[in-house]
């Protein structure tokens, strides 16, 4: 979903750039100058030059996708922004027509596209209306690709847009948490009265239903079933959109979450389990911060070593610390709000400098979403985020990090 709403983030962690190794980064921005959003890192703001405005063009992310490493499995998160069918849902209709929403096929071609170069062995996907309207996009547009596997279920969202899976391996259990209570942190969530019947009042007052004890949509969990006896326990999670007064309800949404987690490492601490999605958090928000202290590792951690070292050149021309942040940026807005985070046991297999995000076509600083049609190729507001893993056998692991990692992933810094 579009959230225009502007956090400041401090990026003193994240600045400086230097080329991919075997990847054509995405074009640098037309002004050097580094936006309000990267914080006290930089020169004070008032010495700064207005940022130039950009038109369409491929601003955030590679523009291609890193080549595999042999034997790697890659795992990729997309949301892919209300993809909708051509079949009418009668549940849907009024304010929340499912209808107006409906796909073009140059915005399908587009998503394909992308998909296309993304080449991921386990997609995971959010905003998905429904396990058939994806399964029409996967036999339209994605023929040939050997997602032979798929799964969705609904998320009990008043939109109609649930989280999805597309694998090219076996998929079992899946799971959605509908019913299940969340333990909010205060009163600033709680849902304001509505009014009742089909009244004018009523229409003119309509507003978006918000429960704080649930989640807004839930997530999605399930099994992959790779070779040799490997196992992956996934949850795409979308978490509830909006800005800072929703705070609480998503770090509620991220407490159960790692409830979850937990459940599953107090079985087998080396478990094999990945967060991916839409967290709608930045990377120092209280949510991030709650996953980081549960335990769970960030995918973008496992960057290139290149851009590890160059993040850590403070004196970088600031030209040099757009272009990187820009690499790592998730959404068209300019923020990081899409992650991967990996249970211990699962980030010993991360193939060290594997994470990436993924360009598309960015529809210029001047588009508004709320008016404008984006231009042709246009895909989504958000860029998939991505890494690759090689499976052991389920026998194999060490726990250890220090044999499974090269020293390009060594002393790394959270984002």
């Amino acid at each position: 979903m579009q959230m225009w709403n502007w956090p400041v983030v401090a990026l003193a962690a994240f600045i400086a750039v230097s080329p991919l190794t075997q990847s054509k980064p995405a074009q640098p921005p037309a002004s050097g100058n580094a936006p309000a959003a990267q914080g006290g890192a930089n020169a004070d703001k008032s010495a700064r030059q207005p940022k130039q405005q950009r038109g369409p063009g491929m601003h955030y992310g590679l523009q291609q996708a890193p080549p595999k490493a042999k034997g790697a499995v890659r795992l990729a998160s997309y949301n892919l922004q209300n993809l909708f069918d051509h079949v009418d849902d009668p549940s849907l209709s009024g304010e929340w027509e499912d209808l107006k929403l409906a796909v073009t096929d140059d915005r399908a071609k587009a998503l394909a596209e992308v998909i296309r170069r993304l080449d991921a062995d386990i997609l995971c996907l959010e905003e998905i209306e429904s396990k058939e309207a994806l399964t029409w996009f996967r036999d339209t547009y994605l023929k040939g690709m050997g997602y032979d596997h798929i799964e969705s279920m609904d998320a009990g969202y008043y939109r109609g847009v649930e989280q999805s899976v597309l694998s090219r391996f076996p998929i079992s259990a899946p799971t959605v948490f509908i019913g299940t209570v969340l333990e909010t942190r205060g009163g600033a969530d709680k849902p304001e009265a509505k009014p009742a019947g089909d009244t004018p009042d009523a229409k003119e007052k309509s507003s978006v239903p918000d429960d704080p004890t649930k989640f807004q949509r839930s997530p999605i969990a399930f099994d992959v079933q790779l070779p040799g006896g490997y196992a992956l326990t996934a949850f795409v999670i979308h978490h509830k959109a909006g800005g800072e007064k929703f705070n609480d309800h998503r770090a509620a949404e991220a407490a159960k979450i790692i409830e979850f987690v937990k459940q599953r490492l107090d079985q087998n601490p080396n478990a094999n389990i990945v967060v991916v999605g839409d967290f709608n958090a930045t990377p120092l928000s209280d949510v991030r911060r709650m996953y980081k202290d549960a335990g769970l590792q960030n995918g973008y951690d496992f960057r290139n070593a290149d851009d590890q070292s160059a993040g850590r050149n403070r004196s970088a021309p600031e030209a040099q610390k757009q272009q990187l942040y820009d690499r790592y940026t998730t959404h068209e807005s300019g923020r990081s709000i899409d992650y991967i985070l990996l249970s211990k046991g699962f980030a010993d297999e991360i193939v060290p400098g594997s994470f990436f995000v993924l360009s598309s076509l960015h529809p210029g600083d001047s588009y508004d979403w709320r008016k404008d049609t984006p231009p042709s190729g246009y895909a989504s507001d958000h860029y998939p985020v991505a890494l690759d893993f090689i499976p052991r056998d389920g026998g194999a692991k060490t726990g250890s990090s220090g044999d499974s990692r090269s020293d390009a992933s060594k002393g790394r810094r959270s984002y």
